[in-house]
């Protein structure tokens, strides 16, 4: 079958500033067929803030999980909101910290804090739905993934990504800053060789503005 003719799974509706990219079939589609709908979409996806609605779908975690990393952070794209009509598709939204388009469902869930004694070592990788702080540092090949912010109380040398369900509003804060790329929600910063980073070894909070990246030192108080 030519890819012309083949099923489209997806509509586009405008609504207000924003995009609804509905999920039409009665199926949840493979990963590679949406990433080649959007791609296939070009500037209209991304250019606008987007509202994914899955409609009647029965989405499971594992597929949202891979759409966010395969899809959603490689294409930059910027979800606001996420809609569905299923209940398991909605719980399973909530779960993860997505923002929701419906009335009774409209805020994050409820952050949790997780704290972590014993350093991450490469090879190690730590995902946590809410805040995470970390009594120690995050070693070079050693991840974190949090729907929340993340703290390392320590040098943080490996890959972390604060507000990994596309929240935006998230920080990293760190007492060293030694790593070669940052993420927050949507935001990937570029990968920059070792001490290239203005930031490079000072204890900073980095949180995303005007669409990039900032960073602000910490000062203690026997600094000032």
């Amino acid at each position: 079958m030519e890819p012309s003719s083949r099923k489209k799974e997806l509509s586009f509706k405008g609504r207000g500033s924003a995009l609804r990219v509905a999920f039409e079939g009665a199926m949840v589609p493979g990963i590679i067929d949406v990433m080649t709908e959007l791609r296939d979409a070009g500037t209209l996806v991304l250019s606008h803030p987007l509202i994914i609605d899955f409609k009647a779908l029965s989405v499971s975690r594992t597929w949202l999980l891979a759409f966010l990393r395969d899809v959603v952070f490689p294409m930059n794209l910027s979800v606001t909101l996420w809609a569905a009509t299923d209940r398991g598709t909605l719980d399973t939204l909530a779960s993860l910290g997505f923002k929701l388009d419906s009335g009774d469902r409209s805020l994050f869930s409820p952050s949790s804090l997780k704290i972590v004694t014993t350093p991450l070592r490469s090879g190690q990788t730590l995902f946590h739905e809410g805040d995470v702080l970390m009594l120690g540092p995050l070693h070079s090949g050693a991840e974190i993934s949090a729907t929340g912010s993340i703290i390392v109380l320590g040098d943080l040398e490996g890959l972390v990504h604060a507000g990994c369900t596309g929240n935006n509003n998230a920080s990293v804060v760190t007492t060293g800053y030694r790593t070669n790329q940052m993420r927050i929600g949507s935001m990937i910063s570029n990968v920059m060789e070792p001490g290239a980073s203005p930031w490079w070894g000072r204890p900073v909070r980095i949180y995303v503005e005007g669409g990039v990246f900032v960073a602000s030192d910490i000062v203690h108080s026997k600094d000032r």
